[in-house]
């Protein structure tokens, strides 16, 4: 009978059917987590990073210092992963990872709380690494033993199909995370927020760990657990092969970190320069891993010739006069598309020789090791090796110089490479472009000294240095200190004039005009957060007190007692220097002596070019303001070639019902050594506005009686010029919001 017979057996296209759907589910289902874990891993540095900058003063060693620590921290969970995969039973690999995933939990949230805030003048390395060690590591250390777990495990669930592509899903996820923070979290959330999300985030990943691992488990006969052996190109393992897969990474790690501090120092220490150099180094793993014909090797080997001549260029016009100004306007984003670019090209050719030289998924895991661990003697090379041995930033020309060897040997190594294609031609060819970029790079360094440097000096804080710059007219130069890019003060050395203020601190600038009309109080108190030269201390006089702020302990010897200036040592007044964060120092004596009552405080803390974001928030402000005495103005220099930071100001001024003005000076060349500068005035009492704003109006009417082509322009904000705004806290700021902007006067 029918209901009797045996249920036909399904097709052969139905079993197929079946199986390419549960291929495609576990495809999606690994990929997904890899795509989530990866994003987690890189949101949470910049999200750390960004509540650790005002801590320890702002600058791009802070960041740094973070990427050191993130590449270290990988490393450890690729040392896991490796050890998982090969010691533990795949059966029970899921299990330990799912317990220490879980242990990861007591560390929630990320965020280090005040208590981690520093209180001393320390040097911050090993105080950046113990918070993060503390509150970061353990959670990191399981995400990214996550990656290469998941590609082992899938790789054992389907014995014939490459695992290489989930490390591209990976670094897509991660890449998203980059440009995701400073894109949407950092411009519309708090740090806070942000962190209940990765929070939420590393729930989701948990699950999906844990799904993935037991389906790994519960879905492999014993038999089937093994990995393959075969390698992708049927070549024995050698020892120079492994040394490349070490050397590669670290290679494009150095060129990562050299060129994020070159943005960072020049423009701005902010999560975006952070991120975007970041993101394009992602971006190659991404093509260089995604499949075998991603990468061309023919279109990729002339970046790094191409890179060496944009460097020269771009060094000789930063050197020519009137060139330079122009590029603080219209060249800034071409310089941050320049450099970042050349990274993006240089990490292809690295990651994409790496790729080629992947092993058998067998040694999947050891393969990530080694990679892993290239990356963090590059990150250990820049932030501790480089600093010690270089006097200024060589990191960049050092890793084009080491990313055309490794290249070449690449090539050389390769019997399928054009290299060996008519050879004497291609070899002489190949040698002529490492001549070429290394003669590049060595000129780029000379040009850019175009003065004598006096003195050297390289910190965690960056590079400074003295030099002596020729005044046409003139019989004696004028002596200026310089940070990064920007003069952070002069002095000429002509005895009769070694007395005047000079740069953004003239007589006819708006702190000139403020310090000069200053009749009604005697004795001043005046406080200065920014040593640079000392130069506001040449406005002192018998009986005023003068207390500078400064964290950088090579400029306080600088204008202390290197013999190079003399504005300290030849103020009449009484003159102190504080050693430390600001900030930090400022509410310290709040808390401990009470408020400094002074009449000035000027805020002037610029780092190269980089913007001091952790003292222009409203609690910066809220301490400055009760450090005012009666009647006290708070003078904050704005003077930013890449940014407009008036919306911010005339925010915070609005928010702590301050009354605000705007001195603007342009020299026309009357005296050398001066410099066009921004400065805002605020005062809780608006008749000390109008009194500043009447002497700017004055002075301006003085110069223009005397035939000057100097002039002082003043004015208060209008609403409309800020209302859209953003008010910046210590747990909202975004730079990104206000790059490039020109504020209506």
């Amino acid at each position: 009978m029918d209901y009797l017979d045996d249920p036909p057996l399904p097709s052969e296209a139905a079993q197929d059917s079946v199986k390419l759907r549960r291929v495609r589910l576990i495809t999606v289902l690994f990929a997904s987590a890899t795509l989530l874990g990866a994003f987690l891993i890189f949101l949470v540095q910049p999200l750390v990073g960004k509540r650790l900058l005002p801590w320890f003063g702002g600058g791009p060693g802070v960041w740094m210092m973070c990427l050191m620590f993130y590449q270290s921290a990988l490393f450890i969970g690729y040392a896991y992963a490796d050890g998982l995969v090969r010691w533990v039973n795949p059966r029970r690999q899921w299990l330990v990872h799912g317990t220490i995933v879980g242990l990861s939990f007591a560390l929630l949230p990320v965020l280090p709380d005040e208590a981690w805030r520093p209180v001393g003048d320390a040097d911050p390395t090993y105080t950046i690494f113990l918070i993060l060690l503390a509150h970061v590591a353990l959670p990191f250390v399981a995400l990214s033993a996550t990656g290469p777990l998941l590609q082992a495990w899938f790789a054992r669930l389907q014995p014939g199909i490459s695992p290489y592509p989930l490390y591209a899903v990976s670094n897509v996820g991660s890449m998203f995370a980059v440009f995701f923070f400073p894109l949407v979290i950092e411009s519309n959330w708090t740090i806070g927020a942000a962190s209940n999300l990765w929070s939420a985030g590393f729930f989701c990943a948990t699950v999906f760990i844990i799904v993935c691992g037991a389906m790994a488990s519960g879905g492999v006969k014993r038999e089937e657990v093994s990995l393959s052996r075969v390698d992708p190109h049927g070549r024995a393992l050698t020892l120079d092969r492994v040394v490349l897969w070490l050397v590669l990474p670290g290679c494009a790690v150095i060129l990562l970190n050299a060129i994020t501090n070159k943005l960072c120092l020049d423009i701005a220490s902010i999560p975006f320069l952070w991120v975007l150099p970041l993101g394009l180094y992602l971006l190659s793993f991404i093509i260089a891993f995604s499949s075998e014909g991603a990468y061309r090797r023919w279109l990729y080997m002339g970046v790094p010739l191409i890179l060496g001549i944009f460097l020269y260029v771009a060094s000789l016009l930063e050197r020519i006069p009137g060139v330079g100004a122009l590029s603080n306007e219209g060249v800034t984003w071409v310089l941050i598309s320049f450099f970042s670019l050349a990274l993006f090209g240089m990490c292809t050719v690295l990651h994409g020789e790496l790729f080629r030289l992947r092993p058998a998924t067998n040694l999947l895991t050891r393969f990530y090791l080694t990679v892993s661990l290239g990356g963090a003697l590059g990150g250990i090379f820049v932030g501790l090796v480089a600093p010690r041995i270089f006097p200024v930033y060589y990191e960049v020309s050092f890793g084009v110089a080491l990313a055309v060897l490794l290249g070449l040997y690449c090539m050389a190594r390769d019997p399928d490479s054009w290299f060996f294609v008519g050879k004497k031609r291609r070899r002489a060819t190949s040698l002529g472009i490492l001549a070429s970029v290394v003669l590049i790079q060595n000129c780029s360094q000379v040009l850019r000294e175009p003065e004598p440097t006096l003195h050297r000096e390289r910190n965690f804080f960056g590079v400074v240095r003295v030099k002596d710059r020729s005044v046409i007219g003139q019989e004696h130069p004028v002596r200026f200190l310089q940070h990064g890019s920007t003069i952070h003060g002069s002095q000429s050395l002509s005895p009769d004039l070694r007395h005047l203020p000079l740069s953004y601190y003239s007589a006819i600038s708006g702190i000139g005009v403020l310090l000069d009309n200053r009749s009604d109080v005697k004795p001043l108190n005046l406080g200065v957060v920014g040593l640079g030269v000392g130069t506001l201390a040449t406005y002192g006089e018998e009986g005023d007190r003068v207390r500078f702020y400064e964290i950088d302990p090579a400029i306080i010897r600088i204008a202390e007692s290197s013999g190079y200036f003399s504005f300290l040592q030849d103020s009449p007044a009484e003159v102190t220097v504080v050693k430390g964060d600001a900030r930090l120092s400022l509410q310290r004596e709040l808390d401990e002596t009470g408020p400094g009552n002074f009449d000035v405080l000027v805020v002037d803390a610029f780092s190269s070019d980089s913007i001091p974001s952790h003292l222009m928030t409203v609690e910066a402000f809220t301490l400055f303001k009760d450090h005012l005495g009666p009647d006290g103005v708070l003078a904050v220099h704005a003077s930013a070639r890449h940014f407009d930071l008036l919306p911010i100001l005339y925010q915070i001024g609005e928010y702590l019902d301050l009354a605000t003005l705007t001195i603007e000076s342009a020299p026309g060349g009357d005296g050398a050594g001066q410099a066009p500068a921004r400065w805002v005035f605020f005062s809780p009492e608006e008749t000390r506005m109008d009194t500043l704003s009447k002497s700017a109006q004055n002075k301006n009417a003085s110069l223009s009686a005397q035939g000057s082509r100097s002039s002082l322009t003043s004015f208060q904000p209008h609403r409309l010029s800020y209302r859209d705004a953003p008010l910046w806290t210590d747990d909202y700021s975004s730079l990104f919001q206000v790059l490039g902007i020109r504020v209506p006067e």
